[in-house]
């Protein structure tokens, strides 16, 4: 089923960078196109800059005529607007595909409207108005975290999964490069671990390719190897894997090196990794 997107009010950056990330996705269940708003003639997802007024006005106008819009809100600290569909800016075009992929399952058929706040989508200058009769709130829904565990062992993938979990942290597996890039097509994760030796392609060219993908790249990476040389580090540094972890891994060296990664790639904000599940 293919959705149109409008594009409401965005940088002309944000907004060509959308159209490519978005009409490029690997198709599936659902699949989108993502227009400027004055070429979307028959949208049901609208993305929005909640701190742009320009792009309020923009996704107000086409409400107007379009009553059952879905609505996408990016801002700064990705907590803004009335909707469960939210994504941080620094975030936007890695959460993009996964957030409305996420939108069309829950909402598509169900007939629900996420609204922005009436009040957000004013001028400042303008007057006060009467409060609109209040709408049905939908509970926003918290994802969670997730992981890629990238390992051709199944008791190590089954031993990552239990450790992450014990964190709050939900876990996809791939037993090889080939099925970890198609996983990584589809949807974002948070953190990605990749065992070095593999059949195929080898956890540091796997690393490279997501590194050298500017869709991918600001996930962290953590290596697994029982390699410990000082040549092994240095490869692993070079595929620009985040993290170099030696096997076998103690359940605190292990948290440890998760939760510096996640605070990094959060920029400290862990206020917003707790929200997300997120058990330190």
């Amino acid at each position: 089923m293919s959705h149109t997107v409008a594009l409401c009010g965005l940088t002309a950056r944000d907004s060509r960078l959308l159209e490519i990330v978005i009409n490029r996705a690997a198709g599936g269940k659902h699949s989108f196109q993502a227009l400027p708003a004055e070429n979307a003639q028959a949208p049901v997802i609208a993305i929005v800059d909640a701190n742009s007024p320009a792009s309020l006005a923009t996704y107000r106008e086409l409400q107007e005529r379009h009553p059952q819009l879905l609505s996408v809100t990016i801002s700064d600290h990705g907590m803004a607007g009335d909707t469960r569909y939210r994504i941080e800016r620094k975030s936007l075009f890695l959460q993009v595909m996964k957030t409305l992929h996420d939108l069309a399952e829950h909402e598509f058929g169900r007939n629900k409207v996420s609204a922005l706040p009436a009040a957000a989508a004013q001028p400042a200058s303008a007057a006060p108005q009467a409060p609109a009769p209040a709408a049905p709130r939908v509970v926003d829904e918290v994802h969670p975290l997730t992981a890629l565990v990238v390992d051709d062992s199944l008791t190590v993938r089954e031993q990552l999964r239990q450790a992450l979990d014990r964190l709050g942290i939900a876990c996809d597996q791939a037993e090889n490069a080939e099925a970890a890039m198609a996983m990584l097509e589809k949807r974002v994760y948070d953190v990605a671990f990749l065992d070095v030796v593999m059949p195929g392609t080898d956890g540091y060219e796997l690393c490279r390719k997501i590194k050298h993908n500017p869709y991918m790249r600001g996930m962290p990476v953590l290596m697994l190897t029982s390699r410990s040389s000082p040549f092994d580090r240095a490869r692993g540094a070079l595929s620009g894997c985040d993290t170099y972890l030696t096997k076998p891994i103690t359940w605190d060296t292990f948290r440890q090196a998760v939760d510096k990664s996640l605070l990094k790639h959060f920029r400290n904000d862990r206020t917003q990794m707790l929200a997300r599940g997120y058990r330190a």
